[in-house]
């Protein structure tokens, strides 16, 4: 499970805090922020596999990135 990795690296302890911010967040409009995060750490994923070594499935992440941030609005309209 994600929250299982553990190291001793400011990076780290920042991703730590975000994963257990996200395991707090609860209700309606938890479903939508937590899409929202979702998309937006994906999006960050696609843009440094492009960047590092131009490899991987770029495209089929940003999309799915994208579909993740309709799914946000969708939820949030509810």
């Amino acid at each position: 499970m994600l929250h299982s990795v553990r190291e001793s690296t400011a990076e780290n302890a920042a991703f730590e805090d975000v994963i257990a911010m996200a395991h707090e967040m609860q209700g309606n409009r938890a479903v939508s922020e937590l899409l929202r995060l979702s998309a937006a750490l994906l999006e960050h994923c696609a843009y440094e596999m492009a960047r590092n070594d131009g490899r991987g499935q770029v495209s089929r992440i940003i999309l799915i990135s994208a579909e993740l941030e309709r799914m946000a609005r969708e939820a949030a309209a509810q």
